[in-house]
């Protein structure tokens, strides 16, 4: 594992530190970006380090609607659940930092305009950290001009925001504008409004503050709006009054705006570009009809998954000024002198010297970052696939050894729902975890002694120790890492779904059969349920009738499962109940149709038919409200009768006898869904304890990718 240097905030222990983690791994639509700057925001740094600092109860105050998600949570899946899943969150460090540049040492085969060697301006959280090497998707990162300093570049990202800021209030030559608050943000601001041929007046406090505004153009500094007296502003204005005032200092009160309003011409703009408390008199917006207006960070294409991940541009002609426009002008307007960020630069640190407070009590107005520029690892610019051992070839003493096991995901399920199941297990030991980014991987290891993060799942599929991995990424790569596992010679458990389309369920069947004796195992945990066990037992041969109800909770809009490359929420997720019915049938299933209600969201219901003739129908839709069950499976039978509710509650009416099975008792209840029994079963499948697959019940890798065939072409049709 190569590794480099990050600022890290650790949420779970209220502190940030320098830390060793992963060099991230190169995406598609990426470069990777050796950082040479980084300059630390002050607004929204010391904000996300003061909520890193705050006690677990604080943060629980500050933000309500996640509480409300953790109490839900707790009522549905018991603490232990809960437990496990907000402790996977604090544990996951935060990469500090969203403004830096560098120089491209990797870039991916679907990304033009960008050359290796070549200077680039990066932007946002996540993609232009405080860290020694970024993987920034090509929309948030901008070719520097030669004529530009890195001292200026890596200003690129701030000085869009100050710009997306102009362009809100609509700012022109001749315009007069104020501008409360001349932090750094305000400063860009002031020099980009010169620019454009407007007046400035601005506003703050701090006298070198106000001293440093009239350096870079302001017409007039005073210590705040109220210093502004009606005389004065109608001097300065030409008895007019401001046509935009942007609001650059934070507002937790809600008062700057009605001091803004004062400031104002009839009908003019208030920008807020700071955390400002949206709080007004409306009868002062009133009678002056003032627009106000938010700032969303650097401009069109912020937040949006499809521009920033995806590298989906905005035609020109609709949206004139994107993020990457807003970047590409301002290093325009450095190239030709008309801005010079460098000159607001007051404190230089190494890496090191960031992680520790201020000894000072004045805040420094631009900290800017020098990074030491290595020669590159090799193996993160060329991602060449070295030639796997054979699977033949592999020493299998699995008799007396632990399973060494790859976790290959280390998002919510992986560390909230897998590792607290892999945990108990002793005749196997978690050996990497591999996250993209490196980052996640770090807080799962927290928890794993021994177990090594990383960001390279090649690196660590050559390494002949290794005997098994454990797949739980997002849906469209779990058949392509599958097959690289196979190929490698590895045993694979691979999460749902085994694929989202007819071509990679092909690629996968072929490695399958190319490695006849490595296990493929589908996380399909509702088969290995105790409760499914105890139904089996019950269940009478013959014809029987299953009534399987899921009620979906809502996504968020911009949830990675709405993306059409994942294939969609049902592809993802019926082949849990699909194989659970399956199981408890006791029968091959020989026909399977499915009726989409709306297949934009997933719901649908899907009808089953068993050789015996036993018949299934699967509810998969919204609907019902939160105290309504989850999952509700109704079988009927030759005199029996089981329902069963959330994997909590089993109720089994079989000849007139009734029992009742619970998991437990109000909260310190847990579904009990099978995944400690499955991976156990897989790990003694490997080490060959358990019966071959074909016996009690267990589905060959053929059986899952038959069942994945009969799901995607029920979906989708048969292909032509």
């Amino acid at each position: 594992m190569t590794t480099m240097r990050a600022l890290l905030r650790f949420p779970g222990e209220k502190r940030i530190s320098v830390a060793d983690c992963p060099i991230p791994a190169l995406r598609p639509g990426c470069i990777l970006v050796q950082t040479t700057r980084s300059l630390i925001s002050n607004g929204t740094e010391t904000t996300q380090n003061h909520e890193t600092r705050l006690p677990l109860i604080a943060k629980a105050w500050q933000r309500p609607d996640l509480t409300a998600q953790v109490i839900d949570k707790v009522r549905r899946d018991g603490i232990t659940a809960t437990r496990h899943a907000v402790q996977h969150r604090l544990d996951r460090p935060i990469a500090a930092g969203y403004a830096s540049c560098g120089i491209v040492t990797a870039i991916a085969a679907d990304v033009k305009g960008f050359t290796l060697g070549m200077r680039v301006a990066c932007g946002g959280i996540n993609h232009a950290c405080h860290a020694e090497w970024n993987v920034v998707p090509q929309n948030l990162a901008c070719p520097v001009p030669s004529e530009v300093t890195e001292d200026d570049a890596v200003f690129t990202t701030l000085a869009s925001i100050a710009l997306h800021a102009l362009r809100q209030g609509e700012i022109g030559i001749g315009m007069t504008i104020a501008i409360i608050g001349c932090g750094l943000i305000g400063q860009l601001a002031i020099q980009l409004a010169s620019c454009a041929g407007a007046r400035t007046i601005a506003i703050d406090p701090d006298i070198t503050r106000r001293n440093q505004a009239t350096e870079n153009g302001a017409i007039a500094t005073f210590n705040n709006a109220n210093a502004l007296s009606d005389l004065a502003l109608a001097t300065l204005t030409h008895d007019i009054g401001c046509d935009a005032v942007l609001i650059c200092a934070p507002d937790p009160n809600g008062k700057l705006i009605d001091a803004a309003t004062r400031l104002c011409r009839d009908r003019a703009i208030i920008v807020c570009v700071g955390d400002v408390k949206a709080q007004a008199t409306r009868n002062l917006l009133f009678r002056k009809e003032i627009t106000l207006r938010q700032v969303r960070s650097y401009g069109p294409g912020r937040y949006d998954d499809n521009y920033e991940q995806d590298g989906q541009d905005y035609p020109v002609g609709y949206v004139r000024w994107t993020i990457k426009r807003n970047m590409r002008a301002v290093l325009d307007l450095m190239a030709d002198r008309r801005i010079t960020p460098h000159t607001l630069i007051d404190a230089r640190q190494t890496l090191e010297e960031a992680a520790k407070p201020l000894s000072t009590t004045a805040t420094p107005l631009a900290t800017v970052i020098s990074y030491e520029t290595t020669s590159p690892p090799h193996n993160h610019i060329s991602r060449t696939i070295t030639a796997n051992t054979p699977a033949q070839q592999i020493p299998e003493q699995y008799a007396t050894n632990p399973i060494s096991l790859a976790l290959i995901g280390a998002g919510n399920f992986a560390g909230a729902t897998l590792l607290p199941a892999l945990k108990p297990i002793t005749n196997a030991k978690i050996s990497y975890v591999i996250s993209p980014d490196g980052l996640a991987a770090i807080g799962a290891c927290r928890r794993i002694p021994d177990a090594k993060p990383d960001s390279n799942y090649d690196e660590v599929l050559n390494d002949p120790a290794l005997d098994a991995v454990i797949i739980a990424t997002r849906h469209d790569s779990h058949c392509a890492l599958a097959t690289r596992a196979l190929e490698h010679g590895k045993h694979v458990w691979v999460e749902k779904p085994l694929a989202i389309n007819i071509a990679q369920l092909e690629t996968l069947e072929q490695a399958v059969s190319r490695n006849p004796d490595r296990i493929l195992m589908v996380g399909h945990n509702r088969r290995y349920a105790p409760f499914t066990t105890i139904m089996d037992s019950h269940l009478p041969d013959g014809p029987k009738n299953f009534t399987y109800n899921v009620r979906l909770s809502p996504l968020t809009a911009g949830h990675w499962l709405h993306h059409p490359a994942q294939g969609g929420r049902a592809i993802g997720e019926v082949s849990h109940f699909i194989d659970a019915i399956s199981r408890l049938a006791k029968s091959p299933l020989s026909d399977l149709q499915c009726h989409w209600i709306n297949r934009a969201t997933g719901d649908s219901i899907w009808n089953m038919l068993f050789a015996d003739n036993s018949h299934a129908t699967l509810h998969y839709a919204h609907g019902g409200t939160k105290r309504d069950a989850k999952e509700t499976l109704h079988i009927t039978a030759q005199e029996t009768t089981i329902t069963l509710t959330d994997w909590h509650r089993l109720i089994i009416d079989k000849a007139g006898k009734k029992t009742t099975h619970k998991t437990g008792k109000l909260w310190l209840k847990a579904p009990q869904k099978g995944h400690a029994q499955a991976l156990q079963y897989f790990i003694n499948r490997i080490q060959k304890i358990e019966k071959p697959f074909t016996e009690g019940g267990h589905p060959t890798a053929a059986d899952d990718i038959r069942l994945c065939r009969m799901i995607l072409t029920a979906a989708y049709g048969t292909p032509a």
